[in-house]
């Protein structure tokens, strides 16, 4: 089966759910927002890409919304807090440990990993736990065992290995709840 035809196999046996999530992390959003929280967003490789990228259409919306909308930082951003985290502590506590410097409670993390098993994506889940920071995971394969931490998942599911499906299937997901964000501040 060609890429095109199994990215579009695996959207129609995920379709619900990803409405459903789509829907559930939008709410998640706004009520941060309302709150006056901030969220936090981590993933790596090509999660790190897609999590950057929704803290841009996340910071626009803020931008064209005359309503407050909360905080957002992609804790990859600052590759030489990152790099020093990894190299002088742990790259498995890299995003822990930031959350431990930067998030409160009440505040959002939004983790975004294919296999939802990456050791410095559960240690920052369970510090923001501890914290009594709400998390919401886009996973794929099974969801891994970031579906099981996680208070919220979206879990895309497909054959393990299907990298590219998921994430292209992910950054969907994320200019989805952009928009909607959009239209629900903007009303």
């Amino acid at each position: 089966m060609c890429y095109h035809d199994r990215l579009m196999h695996v959207i129609s046996i995920n379709l619900g759910a990803i409405n459903e999530g789509v829907n559930k992390l939008t709410q998640e959003i706004l009520k941060v927002g309302e709150n006056g929280g901030s969220i936090w967003l981590i993933g790596n490789g090509g999660s790190a890409s897609t999590i950057e990228h929704f803290e841009t259409d996340l910071s626009f919306v803020r931008v064209e919304s005359l309503n407050s909308f909360p905080r957002v930082s992609a804790l990859t951003a600052n590759s030489s807090m990152v790099t020093a985290t990894s190299n002088d502590i742990s790259f498995d506590k890299v995003f822990s440990n930031l959350l431990t410097r930067k998030a409160q409670e009440g505040d959002l993390l939004i983790s975004v990993s294919a296999s939802g098993n990456s050791p410095n994506i559960l240690n920052a889940m369970l510090r923001a736990k501890s914290q009594r920071i709400r998390t919401f995971s886009l996973l794929g394969f099974d969801g891994g065992r970031a579906s099981k931490i996680s208070d919220n998942s979206l879990v895309v599911l497909t054959q393990s290995g299907e990298y590219g499906i998921v994430e292209d299937i992910h950054l969907s997901i994320c200019h989805a709840v952009s928009k909607n964000l959009l239209k629900r501040l903007t009303r």
